[in-house]
């Protein structure tokens, strides 16, 4: 037999307003919208439910501790016990089979008696406890019926561009009646809602509507998704706002500290678009600290001998494309010609590499392998380079 009183971790004097604030914390905990796709979860939040209807009903709370009482009790017995009891039960049957009862009248109008006065006590238990479960009812069917009212009520709101008020009507709400989970419910449909909005407007393009609904899932989020964050920084970007879209991008790299596609955006935001060249080199390094301990964990540490260049996503060679570009702004030359060595033997097809190579050796007046890079770039598709080529190569 289930225990409520375990389950809901409070003793078997708890008050009411006890019992209610357990199993507003476990429900809370446990409950599916919270836990989706956890099984246990859900059925965890079935049995709360059921032990906090019963504990906070005192005719079913009653009825329970009789039931728990007599189990407890009958557990408790030691198989020493039952032989007594047995004994003593043995003793009153002897002594019964030595009585006779005379089956008279008397008897009979005893009996009846008694068994009326049970009738008539029975029934009006009977009444008592059906009248007083009808009122309970309807009752709590008045509470339910206002409390879906006010739901209503939040989501005309959110309908009408109400946005804040909708939220703070359900907070309020769920601050009042905390063990209300319609609440709770209603709060993550406005989310739910919400998101969809944003969803929509991001998909089409429109970026500053959808910027309007990430903003509003940024404040109730709570914790704010990883996703929510991704795309508030994408349109952030296709607004202007290139200083928030790098928070918002930074905020997602501290929660994903191997994310390169995350760490290359902030790099490439600061280097083209704030131009602010050392932010962009110092994340474009932390990309290349990741590249060697990457490999070096794949291959050891003469991965560049061994590895097979292709085998490397793309990401890397934007890394250090990006880092070479940063060092190059900052007249950091011989660093950038490092970082170009690298973009080419990752991507050798890339033309960039080479361009960038070029600039970095003109920048150090060394012309060894100028002719040979501009010819490869020139090659591989690049433009603006026959300037070059006839100052650098002129045969």
């Amino acid at each position: 037999m289930a225990d409520f009183y375990q389950l809901l971790g409070i003793d078997r004097s708890a008050s009411s307003t006890e019992i209610r604030a357990a199993y507003k914390k476990l429900a809370f905990q446990y409950h599916p919208d919270l836990n989706p796709g956890d099984p246990h979860a859900e059925e965890r939040f079935k049995a709360i439910n059921e032990a906090y209807h019963t504990l906070s009903d005192a005719i079913k709370k009653s009825r329970y501790d009789a039931r728990l009482n007599a189990y407890q009790s009958y557990n408790d017995h030691t198989e020493t016990y039952w032989r007594e009891v047995q004994r003593h039960r043995y003793h009153r049957w002897k002594a019964t089979q030595e009585t006779r009862y005379k089956f008279d009248k008397e008897y009979f109008r005893v009996q009846g008696l008694a068994f009326l006065t049970f009738l008539i006590i029975a029934g009006f238990c009977f009444g008592l406890i059906h009248t007083f479960t009808y009122f309970h009812e309807k009752q709590q069917a008045e509470i339910d019926a206002q409390n879906r009212a006010l739901v209503s009520e939040a989501f005309s709101l959110l309908e009408n561009g109400q946005i804040d008020q909708a939220f703070t009507m359900i907070k309020n709400l769920r601050e009042k009646n905390p063990v209300e989970f319609r609440f709770y419910a209603a709060h993550d449909s406005l989310l739910r809602t919400i998101r969809t909005k944003a969803d929509i407007e991001f998909d089409q393009e429109d970026f500053s509507a959808s910027l309007h609904f990430l903003e509003v899932l940024k404040k109730y989020e709570k914790p704010i998704r990883i996703e929510t964050l991704r795309k508030l920084a994408i349109c952030e970007y296709h607004t202007g706002d290139f200083a928030q879209s790098i928070q918002s991008l930074k905020y997602i790299f501290s929660q994903q500290p191997w994310n390169l596609e995350v760490l290359y955006q902030i790099g490439a935001i600061n280097l083209y678009n704030l131009q602010h060249d050392e932010e962009a080199l110092h994340y474009f390094t932390i990309g290349k600290e990741i590249f060697k301990k990457n490999q070096t964990s794949i291959y050891g540490k003469a991965f560049e001998v061994v590895m097979n260049p292709r085998d490397a996503p793309e990401i890397y060679f934007m890394i250090f494309e990006g880092r070479a570009k940063a060092n190059i702004n900052l007249k950091n030359y011989k660093e950038a010609e490092t970082d170009c060595n690298w973009a080419i033997f990752l991507r050798s097809e890339n033309p960039n590499g080479y361009k960038l190579r070029v600039t970095a050796k003109i920048n150090q007046s060394n012309r060894y392998g100028i002719c040979t890079d501009l010819n490869t770039a020139i090659k591989l598709g690049a433009d603006n380079l026959e300037s070059l080529k006839k100052k650098y190569c002129p045969n």
